[in-house]
């Protein structure tokens, strides 16, 4: 499925996983931005001496599987 943005480029409204399922982007664009706040989330959990590396560890986990899921468009990165 695309649609047309403000300017007349073609956007596409889902993407494809290499299991042929279409997931909405506003749903993979929201979990980058989640994902991308648990890193940021990182930073003060070291600073604070608390046990971060599990939280890195989850982060990283989530990451790798995402870019599994959309092997075909990694557009994500």
């Amino acid at each position: 499925m695309v649609s047309m943005n403000q300017i007349g480029i073609y956007l596409r409204v889902v993407m494809i996983t290499k299991y042929s399922f279409e997931i909405p982007r506003e749903s993979v664009e929201k979990n980058c931005l989640r994902l991308t706040n648990q890193l940021w989330k990182l930073i003060p959990m070291r600073e604070h001496e608390e046990d971060w590396h599990k939280q890195l560890e989850t982060v990283i986990n989530e990451i790798v599987g995402f870019s599994y899921v959309f092997a075909t468009e990694p557009l994500f990165l």
